[in-house]
Formats: structure tokens, sequence, C-alpha cells
């Protein structure tokens, strides 16, 4: 009771002495102002420039009307959340998490501005806020509109030892271009995990958009194109990741992950195991089958053991669909699918006997046209060796039975 007293106290002389000093201040964190010019504006003109933002965010996204109830109603006017309990923080944080991933696409608008300017003054997301604001707009560092957001921020340590880098860049006055945020995830790859984890924990709620996970595809596709070599390490890092984001079975999250499983594929040879498991969660976790197959495609020709050996248990589970046939039939008019479907074939044959949905599959694909005279010469030796292993099982039982009598 005593230490609770003793916190609340604390915070209050806290925040006295923050007033104290904001009345002083001549200069304000500001989004839209000069630093002069907004401390000349209070509280009530930042709020109404905010609401504007927001009404008109709303004609754009109906989903900003929830925020009317909470992060710019009348009732957070003067809400001061240093006063506030630890859980009530809480809940401010994941409130202001969540507008800004929605307000994320919108970022370029001057809506967006105005309501930042509201979260600025009233909630300091500048100070409290910092991840989440990177986060929600890195995806356009190289705008003018970041680099004059980035002149507000205030880095704690803990922020420092990941975004140390952003302080050197805000003074020299120039935006932050794609080579130099590659080469510093490289130098620190806690700078590209928190982009992922990011971009992940968006499209785990519903909230990813484009611009974002176009920006996660191409970053990390860069990435791995400059990374002087890919070792251990580095497949460690980013494999997990990859397969993290197809299980969580959002579509445009899964392209981003085969976009990026293509250019790691460009860079090394894969060993079985490891295509075993991708090709099994890829095919598992497919939201759009035709994407999963060009990405399989690109792979089989980058990756002479898939075009080799299709593994059994994705072929499998792709024997449990009925879409495939014309999936492979649409994607070969404007992709070269060959090699992926002879080895997909082979496999199909090679399990004929294993599984009844390899014989399903590899029966529609027979009567289709997507099997060729080459095809055809690849998998009929494999065929006549599964019915050849079949008779001789079947006269060794007939020999065994024969002895016992």
């Amino acid at each position: 009771m005593a230490s609770s007293l003793a916190k609340q106290l604390s915070r209050i002389r806290v925040a006295d002495r923050a007033a104290g000093s904001e009345k002083s201040q001549l200069y304000k964190a500001s989004f839209l102002f000069d630093p002069r010019q907004a401390a000349n504006l209070d509280v009530q003109t930042i709020y109404d420039i905010g609401r504007n933002g927001l009404s008109e965010l709303c004609s754009m996204n109906g989903r900003f009307a929830y925020y009317s109830k909470t992060l710019f109603s009348e009732a957070v006017k003067h809400m001061d959340r240093i006063l506030q309990t630890k859980k009530d923080n809480e809940m401010l944080d994941n409130s202001i998490r969540g507008f800004l991933r929605e307000l994320a696409p919108y970022f370029l608008t001057k809506p967006a501005g105005k309501a930042l300017e509201w979260l600025i003054r009233r909630f300091r997301i500048h100070e409290f806020n910092v991840r989440d604001v990177l986060g929600a707009f890195m995806p356009y560092h190289e705008t003018k509109a970041f680099s004059n957001l980035l002149l507000i921020l205030h880095f704690s340590p803990e922020d420092m030892r990941t975004f140390k880098f952003l302080v050197a860049q805000r003074k020299s006055r120039h935006p932050l271009d794609r080579k130099t945020l590659v080469q510093q995830c490289i130098h620190d790859r806690s700078i590209l995990a928190f982009i992922i984890d990011w971009s992940i924990e968006a499209a785990r709620a519903d909230q990813s958009y484009p611009v974002l996970l176009s920006f996660l595809a191409t970053l990390v596709s860069q990435y791995i194109g400059e990374l002087p070599r890919i070792d251990d390490s580095a497949l460690q890092f980013i494999v997990p990741y990859v397969v993290k984001a197809l299980r969580l079975g959002r579509e445009e999250l899964q392209l981003a992950g085969y976009i990026i499983l293509t250019a790691l594929a460009s860079r090394i040879s894969f060993s079985k195991e490891v295509l075993d498991e991708l090709a099994g969660v890829m095919v598992a976790t497919s939201v759009d089958l035709r994407s999963t197959l060009l990405c399989l495609a690109q792979l089989a020709h980058l990756q002479p053991q898939l075009a080799k050996e299709f593994p059994a248990e994705a072929a499998a589970r792709l024997g449990e669909r009925n879409d495939v046939q014309e999936a492979l039939n649409q994607l070969r008019e404007g992709y070269h699918v060959g090699v992926l479907c002879d080895s997909l074939l082979v496999t199909l044959a090679d399990n004929i006997f294993a599984d009844p949905s390899h014989a399903k599959l590899l029966q529609a694909l027979v009567e289709s046209s997507l099997i060729t005279s080459a095809s055809a010469a690849k998998v009929c030796p494999v065929l006549l060796r599964r019915y050849l292993d079949l008779g001789f099982e079947a006269a060794k039982a007939g020999d065994a039975v024969g002895a016992a009598h």
C-alpha cells in the first residue's frame, strides 16, 4: 500500500516537473509545424486538428471510426499518461499500436499528418512509442515525411542498441536510402529482425497492407543478395521467419515469403531435409495454390535436388487437392513449369502404391496435357520398376505361403 502510494506520488512529482517545464518551453515536438510555432498552439487547437484529420481518414476507411471513441475522444483530451497506471498505459500502447498500423497505408496523406500531430502532443508517441512509430512508417524511409518524423523521435538507451544509426542519419538531414538501410541490416541483424517481426505481427492482426509487405520482401531479398556469403547462421536466421510467415496463412505475407525463398535459393543449395520441410509447409499452408506452385517451379529451376525429386509428403498433400491440374495448366501458359511437373510426376510414380493420393494425382496429370513425351520417358521406367517390385513382392509372398503348407 505504502509502496503503491509512493509510486503514485513519484509520478505526480515527475508530471508536475514536466508540466512546469512545458509551460516555459519555447519549442514543442511537432510533425506539421515548426517547433517554435507548435509551442504557441494549445491542446484544444491540436485536438481540433487531430479530430479533423480523423474525420477525413474515416471517409477513406471506416475502420478509423473506432478511434473517435478512444484516442480521439473528449475524455482523453486532458489525460496525462505519466499519471496512469502501468496497466492503463499498456492498454493505451496497444490502442496506439493498432491505430498506427491502420494509419500506415495513409502516411503520406494530409489527414494522417493531422492525426499524428494529436498523438504526438497528447500521448507523446515520439517518446513512448518509438518502436511502433518506426515499425509502422519504416516502409516510407526514403520520403521527406519519414525524415521529418525521425527528427522528433526520442530514443531510449534500449532503442539506441538497435536504432543508433538513425540518430546519425537524421543529423545528415538526408532521407534514409535503401542501400544504407540494407547495409545497416547486414551490420546489425536485429534491425531486420525488428522489421520482419513487425510485419508478421501486423499480418497476424489483419493490419498489413501491400506497401509494407512489398517493402519486407524487397528488403530481405536485397539483404540476402548483399550478404558476402550465406552461412548456417544466415540460414538459421531467415528460414524460421519464412516458415513462420507461411504458417500464418495470410496470402500477401505468403507471397512475400515466396519471394524471399526464391532469393535465398538463388544464392545457395538447400539440403534435402530443408527442401522437404519447405515444400511441405508451402503446400500445407497454401492460400493461393497458383502462387505456391509458381514458387515451387522457380525453386525447381534453382535447386537441382528439387528438380530431381519432389518431396513425397508434399506430393501427397497435393494429391489431396482437386485443383492442382487446373492450376498447373494455367501457369503453363505464362511460366516454365516443366521441371516442376517432371519432378512431381516422378515422385508420384515412385510412390504410387504407398499412398492413394499419389495415384489419384498421377492419373489426373497423365490424363491432362501436362505430360510430354520427355516426361513420359522419365515416368514410365519408374512405373515399370514399381510394378515389377510389386510382382516380386507378390511372388515372395506366394512362395512363403507354399512353404508353410
